[in-house]
């Protein structure tokens, strides 16, 4: 038989939502605030760069006689004048740093280039591609300088500037710099990311800190509500904390304290009813037994009187029930074998099992021992038999198995019944609710509360139309208690 648990709605964690919430946030921020530092910085430095490329390519617009480097024809490398300007241009290069240093006309021809990459009239073709926007205001008069522009590894800046002949702009000026700089660019960038990585490891771990510390008093306050919806009031709600959630867990104590007076009155006066009705009862079954004494063994008011003194004994039972729930006995732990339990339980159920034709199977791991009151668990898997096999009026299969997990001795009662419906489960444990024509409602209720005061606990998976498993676990051999 495969049986399924009872499925609860999933829900959020609130520690996850805010550390991802708090992680976003910083993260944002710190992402925002770097890349605009790391812009600002590239931004800056180019800046600088380029008001510096502007001034060389100015300074060196002004030489003497640049003008007549126009007057030059393709071929006229060797002329004295050429090397004379060749190598005054040199010098300004070696003296400012700069890569390469050319003079050229409107129409892009070479006139003069310091790194001889293009001959006399040679055309420059990369000027009009990569700088037409910057070269059209050169030629209206304008000192300007490009974008950065990469070269292989290395990233290059122009500067250009106009050449005059009166007031005429007959050629310009380029002086391609290196820049240095974008080297300390991406050291920088690459701090920034470092920095980054490093602020999100300790914002994670500031987070997780800050989250804890605000979602563990409200998982204790959602355990408490749990344990108070369960009916279990002995356990006081935690109201340490010195804020609203500590005003919360005040509330709910002060409420599960009226729960357990009120709960405490209820047992009391069902006890006290329970003792008043047990009472005369006892007067009537001996009345009544005596009345059936005094009449002839033939005469048929026997049989009357004797479903009289069935029906008292039924209804001394329901009180016995009643006053078992109302004052439980405290246990009395000791460490015994729990197949000798199971098989006791057991036998007591043997002449229904019979007759409802149910096979019954023990299936228990060898040396199992408990620490707990013999007697309340015997009767918690007594009634767990017993309401298993009321559920196969039709016959069917009964296991019960035993098993030792993490230091926990699981019992568990499987039969192949007809299962639980949802609304009943979710009333399963419920005092006095009951789906039987005869009962009281307590059964399981009082199992439940024996195996809490036991230290242990009940577990139910059910399918409809297959079946259900009762899983009862107990402490085992980890609890410290010596054996006998």
């Amino acid at each position: 038989m495969s049986s399924t648990p009872t499925q609860t709605r999933s829900r959020g964690r609130i520690g996850r939502r805010l550390v991802f919430s708090f992680v976003l946030l910083v993260m944002a921020l710190v992402g925002s605030t770097g890349w605009g530092l790391y812009t600002l910085t590239r931004r800056s430095l180019e800046q600088q760069m380029g008001a510096h490329l502007v001034s060389v390519a100015r300074l060196v617009a002004s030489l003497p006689n640049l003008d007549l480097l126009r007057r030059l024809k393709p071929g006229s490398e060797d002329f004295k004048f050429y090397r004379s300007m060749n190598s005054r241009l040199r010098r300004v290069q070696e003296q400012v740093g700069a890569q390469r240093i050319y003079v050229f006309d409107r129409e892009g021809l070479n006139l003069i280039d310091t790194e001889e990459k293009t001959p006399i009239g040679g055309q420059h073709h990369d000027l009009r591609i990569r700088d037409r926007l910057e070269l059209a205001r050169v030629w209206e008069g304008e000192a300007i300088h490009s974008v950065l522009f990469p070269d292989g590894d290395t990233y290059y800046m122009t500067g250009y500037a106009p050449v005059y002949t009166g007031d005429q702009i007959v050629a310009a000026v380029g002086v391609d710099l290196g820049v240095g700089f974008m080297e300390s660019i991406r050291a920088f960038k690459r701090s920034l990311l470092i920095y980054a990585g490093v602020g999100l490891l300790l914002t994670v771990v500031v987070a997780l800190v800050l989250a804890g510390t605000l979602t563990r008093p409200i998982q204790r306050l959602v355990l408490a509500a749990r344990l108070i919806g369960q009916g279990n009031l002995g356990q006081a709600v935690d109201t340490s904390a010195r804020d609203e959630l500590g005003y919360l867990g005040e509330t709910m104590e002060e409420m599960r304290r009226q729960l357990l007076a009120r709960d405490a009155q209820l047992r009391q006066m069902l006890a006290g009813v329970a003792h008043e009705i047990r009472n005369p009862l006892g007067g009537i079954e001996i009345y009544a037994g005596l009345i059936a004494d005094d009449l002839p063994a033939e005469d048929p008011r026997r049989q009357h009187i004797r479903k009289v003194i069935e029906a008292v004994r039924v209804l001394d039972k329901v009180i016995t029930e009643f006053l078992a729930f109302a004052r439980p006995a405290p246990p009395n732990p000791q460490w015994v074998g729990v197949g000798g339990l199971a098989e006791d339980a057991a036998f007591l159920m043997a002449p229904e099992m019979k007759a409802a034709q149910i096979e019954y199977r023990q299936e228990m791991a060898a040396g199992l021992q408990i620490y707990a009151d013999p007697e309340q668990v015997r009767r918690a898997i007594f009634n767990l038999i017993k309401n298993s096999v009321e559920a196969m009026k039709k016959g069917g299969h009964l296991w019960v198995r035993g098993r030792e997990k993490g230091g926990e001795v699981v019992v568990e009662v499987e039969d192949t019944g007809p299962g639980i419906p949802p609304q009943v489960r979710e009333r399963l444990f419920e005092p006095f609710f009951t789906t039987k024509q005869k009962g009281s409602g307590l059964g399981l209720a009082i199992t439940r509360q024996t195996l809490e005061e036991n230290r242990g606990r009940i577990e139910v998976e059910t399918t409809v139309g297959q079946g259900t498993v009762c899983r009862v676990i107990l402490p085992g051999n980890t609890n410290g208690a010596p054996r006998a």
